[in-house]
């Protein structure tokens, strides 16, 4: 019974070593075009940014998958074009931030250092910030009342040199209605579409 306890501790210990061993830390940046859909007649996308710091996991040993959770910071929203009291349509800004927290999976495609991957998973958002510009006249923006919580899922494909500074591509889609009293009674999705750069640490 002793020889097996301390086989099965010594097994333990070796996969916890490998773990830990093989985990690296790592930071990515990026541009994106989000916007809410369904939310206001006449929205049009806005340019906003990711910044975030990841851990890559290793699941196999063939360094082709891994486990790669984030936490990102993403500046969403959209512009709306209410009409003005005079009948013209003018911009207003209805910037959200949020806190990410990505769950994502990573597949290289070969073991090559050079290679694509492919990255997906589930997501959950915090809205920490929002920012909706003020008009002289009322507007729908201003009346909407917006969750504060998000989740979704997110996919995307890359290219990675030298397995540490790699490029992607990414679409995220919100599965929670992220305003609550819309004239129009859809479901308002995050929709965000991102370029980013990452940098692995070894």
């Amino acid at each position: 019974m002793r020889n097996k306890i301390a086989l099965a501790l010594m097994i333990g210990l070796f996969f916890t070593e490998f773990s830990f061993s093989q985990i690296r830390f790592g930071v990515r940046a990026g541009g994106s075009m989000t916007n809410i859909t369904e939310v206001h007649s006449w929205s049009k996308s806005r340019g906003g940014f990711q910044l975030a710091a990841f851990t890559l996991i290793p699941i196999s040993y063939n360094d082709l998958f891994y486990f790669q959770p984030e936490i990102n910071l993403s500046a969403q929203g959209e512009f709306d074009q209410p009409i003005t009291d005079e009948g013209l349509r003018e911009k207003q800004k209805v910037f959200l931030t949020y806190i990410n927290v990505p769950l994502n999976f990573k597949l290289y495609f070969t073991d090559a250092e050079d290679e694509f991957f492919a990255v997906g998973g589930p997501y959950f958002g915090f809205q920490i910030m929002k920012n909706i510009e003020s008009k002289d006249f009322p507007t729908e923006a201003e009346r909407n009342k917006f969750n504060t919580f998000d989740m979704g899922a997110t996919l995307g494909v890359g290219y990675s040199i030298n397995r540490q500074l790699e490029f992607s591509l990414r679409y995220s889609y919100g599965l929670i209605d992220q305003v609550s009293n819309d004239l129009a009674k859809k479901t308002n999705s995050t929709s965000v579409l991102n370029l980013g750069v990452s940098f692995i640490f070894f």
